[in-house]
């Protein structure tokens, strides 16, 4: 797995984990001394607190990368939909230009990008497509964080042929579990037979796990971000 810069983050679902794989590259780059910024381009779902509308997830990613807020979570919506219909809701259509003009100012200020997408990599963005599709027109390798529960080769088959049909580099697969009790499977044996791309974990199950556990745990499964982003 070659280093690339910057990478995009997508799930197999929504609930998956994508922050939290996001937070552990974040903090563990930050402790390498590899200059990554945390991008949450579009948030919804965020709740109004002192006037404003809160990213939850943006809070963590800035947390665990140290950078201000302002920087990580350009576009917020209150609607808990994709980002589309969050937009659409307010009177609003994305546009991929108007994406990838926050996409590059973001990297005026930090060349390597984390770019967290929302809910799985087929969740419409705006009119132009799905997040998939904006990955592709940014030209962005994906790291594709998995369910570790029944299901997740399927999930995870679809989502890696829907990535590489737009012609998007797959980097690896992270399985997470979202509950306490291990599936009893192996995903990782199963995946890793039948993809190209790396797989890593299965992670521990650890809700409340702070932003340094999390990078000790993702650098044990093989995830070093000087590998990942090319320091």
């Amino acid at each position: 797995m070659g280093g690339v810069s910057s990478i995009a983050i997508t799930g197999t679902d929504t609930g998956v984990g994508k922050t939290r794989v996001g937070r552990a590259l974040l903090r563990a780059a930050l402790r390498r001394g590899v200059s990554v910024a945390p991008l949450k381009l579009v948030e919804t779902g965020c709740i109004h607190k002192a006037g404003e509308l809160v990213p939850e997830d943006g809070v963590a990613l800035a947390r665990a990368a140290n950078v201000e807020l302002s920087r990580v979570a350009p576009l917020r919506f209150e609607l808990p939909a994709s980002p589309a219909e969050a937009a659409r809701a307010v009177g609003r259509t994305l546009s991929f230009t108007e994406l990838a003009l926050h996409v590059e100012a973001a990297r005026a200020l930090c060349p390597s990008l984390l770019l967290e997408g929302a809910g799985g990599a087929l969740v419409p963005f705006g009119a132009d497509g799905t997040f998939a599709d904006l990955v592709a027109r940014l030209g962005l390798p994906a790291l594709i964080v998995a369910r570790d529960a029944l299901g997740t080769v399927n999930h995870t088959l679809l989502t890696v042929e829907a990535l590489e049909r737009r012609g998007v580099a797959v980097q690896g697969i992270v399985l997470q579990p979202v509950a306490a009790e291990p599936p009893g499977l192996d995903h990782r044996r199963q995946l890793g037979e039948l993809l190209r791309a790396p797989v890593f974990g299965p992670l521990a199950f650890r809700p409340d796990a702070d932003d340094d556990a999390l990078a000790d745990e993702i650098v044990a499964a093989g995830l070093d971000p000087k590998e990942l982003f090319g320091a």
